[in-house]
């Protein structure tokens, strides 16, 4: 029952920049592709560096600003969305095969600051020396893809250059936020143990006995990480996920609610409208694409 709800379900749009490179810059504007300004997956991930112009934009359903020098950082996977308005900058996209290679050389890095999937703050501002070397950096990339004979490993250099510094500001900027190296696995672990059971264990109570560790000490580790426990951060990976059903899927609201592990479409209401406002039907007519 709960495989053909499920196959009923739709799923957001993939914008297929990459289109199989292994790296690949454009500049950032408001025609880009026809999918910005809707709800939309990467099949890549994604450096946002802005020059000009002022909007907003939502990942995973949460809304944040563009400014002139600021640097976004976005999830290969995540739900992303750019409201229509003149800009300027650059994206620099790559795919699973670089991230790999600067995860290898630089273990430490992986999801923490600006990368770590479930941060409130996957960005950093620039200030005019940190400016000037990263614009420096895209010069080099620019220059690097436009050879006749691409050097790839330069070309992970780069990026690995763009990384490290948008790590190490994202630490400074944001200080409240930064895991600790001893903290890093497990919290790597618990984002692993989300994604595979989200949907059927709705309690922190299982992901502790799971990683057995006291749920005391996960809940520390995740507010070290995300300002949130692991009981919110769990309500907040499922809002996401009903948002992206009401959005996409041919679903009704029960049966949205069926597959997301709630028994009851009463209580997912409430649950749905104490999060965003307003119920799961208003949502979908308000957002539908």
């Amino acid at each position: 029952m709960k495989n053909s709800r499920a196959q009923k379900a739709g799923s957001l749009p993939v914008q297929e920049l990459l289109k199989g490179e292994y790296l690949h810059i454009t500049r950032l504007h408001k025609d880009l592709n026809n999918l910005s300004a809707l709800p939309h997956r990467h099949d890549h991930y994604e450096l946002i560096l802005s020059a000009e112009g002022k909007g907003m934009h939502s990942i995973d359903f949460k809304p944040y600003s563009i400014s002139p020098d600021r640097l976004f950082f976005i999830q290969k996977g995540q739900v992303h969305l750019i409201e229509s308005f003149e800009r300027d900058g650059w994206i620099i996209l790559f795919g699973e095969e670089l991230m790999k290679r600067f995860l290898n050389i630089h273990p430490h890095e992986n999801k923490y600051g600006i990368l770590a999937p479930y941060t409130p703050t996957p960005f950093i501002d620039l200030d005019k020396d940190l400016r000037k070397i990263l614009l420096l950096i895209v010069e080099q990339l620019i220059t690097e893809l436009e050879a006749e004979k691409q050097d790839l490993n330069l070309m992970l250099h780069y990026v690995s250059l763009l990384l490290l510094h948008a790590n190490k500001a994202h630490s400074q900027q944001h200080s409240d936020n930064q895991l600790s190296l001893d903290n890093r696995p497990v919290f790597h672990q618990l984002n692993q143990l989300i994604e595979t059971h989200f949907k059927d264990q709705h309690l922190a109570a299982f992901y502790a006995e799971t990683l057995q560790m006291d749920i005391k000490k996960l809940n520390r580790i995740c507010r070290e990480a995300t300002g949130l426990t692991l009981f919110q951060l769990l309500q907040e990976r499922l809002l996401t996920e009903c948002k992206i059903q009401l959005q996409t899927s041919t679903a009704t609201v029960k049966e949205i609610c069926y597959d997301l592990g709630f028994n009851d479409p009463a209580f997912f209401g409430k649950f749905f409208k104490k999060h965003t406002g307003v119920t799961p039907a208003d949502f979908r007519n308000q957002r539908t694409i």
